[in-house]
């Protein structure tokens, strides 16, 4: 679960960004073709870029190569297929395979006491108090995160996901919303040495993001807030720090190291590697 982490700060911003937008615009145009609702079945496949589409009238499902749809110059179905090779572009009539896996950890319970001190100072003949918290391991309990995982079968080909990261966020959305977020913060914390709370405060966050994903797009002033509250800067802010290091020009992407480091009390090189992982630097 190496990306865990950026996907829970920023899948909304960077991660995979250009296929998700294929795929959403695909989707819109097999609907305007056809008249009849589809819906994403498999976004990630380890069968080069190819999406998985369930025809939620039929009960189809049927996989189409994005590697060959220009979304920015092809405005239909007819574009795509003109460039698309039927029964290895376009597979149709797949199978829907599920297999259980049993999974879970231990995870650590801890409580968080608060200790206030208060000092005297001299220079203004007056006590200020400085306030602290702590936490104590009090035990641990077992998370099942045991769950059904899907793939698809057909014509040649097996599509399942490419990758650790999309099965992590298939596990996910898998599980119940209580036994998700504990298994993400349990990830969190014991993988990138966040403290329990801060583990927490993400995993929800990114519950909350993921909702709201699944409803409608999200605005730019919607993102700045999540980035703002995970991140310690905005959206935008991100976006030209980045755009500017792969330009030679560090300075605001170092900047925001140090930022999102303080957010999340860890260290600049913890936050920049996991920029790293995201492989989001242009060369």
């Amino acid at each position: 679960m190496q990306k865990l982490i950026t996907l829970v700060v920023m899948s909304f911003m960077f991660v995979a960004c250009g296929h998700q937008m294929d795929a959403k615009s695909f989707e819109k145009a097999l609907e305007s073709q056809t008249g009849q609702q589809h819906s994403v079945a498999k976004l990630y496949t380890e069968t080069g870029k190819y999406v998985v589409y369930k025809n939620n009238v039929t009960g189809e499902y049927s996989a189409y190569n994005m590697e060959k749809w220009d979304r920015k110059n092809m405005d239909s179905v007819g574009d795509f297929k003109k460039v698309a090779v039927e029964g290895k572009d376009i597979v149709r009539d797949l199978l829907q395979q599920s297999t259980y896996v049993e999974s879970g950890h231990w995870q650590s319970d801890y409580d968080t006491y608060y200790e206030s001190t208060e000092y005297y100072d001299e220079e203004c003949d007056c006590y200020y108090t400085e306030e602290s918290s702590y936490e104590v391991y009090v035990g641990e309990h077992w998370v099942d995160t045991s769950h059904w995982y899907t793939y698809y079968t057909g014509g040649g080909f097996r599509f399942d996901n490419t990758s650790t990261q999309s099965k992590d966020l298939e596990t996910l959305a898998a599980l119940k919303e209580d036994v998700a977020e504990k298994f993400m913060a349990y990830k969190l914390k014991s993988e990138f040495s966040l403290s329990a709370n801060r583990a927490l405060e993400l995993a929800k966050l990114a519950g909350r993001y993921q909702k709201l994903e699944n409803a409608r797009e999200l605005t730019t002033s919607e993102k700045d807030k999540f980035a703002l509250d995970a991140l310690g800067v905005s959206y935008s802010q991100i976006e030209n720090a980045v755009k500017g290091k792969a330009q030679g020009d560090d300075n605001e992407y170092e900047s925001l190291l140090r930022k999102a480091s303080e957010v999340n009390n860890t260290t600049p090189e913890q936050i920049g590697r996991f920029f790293n992982e995201l492989d989001i630097i242009e060369g």
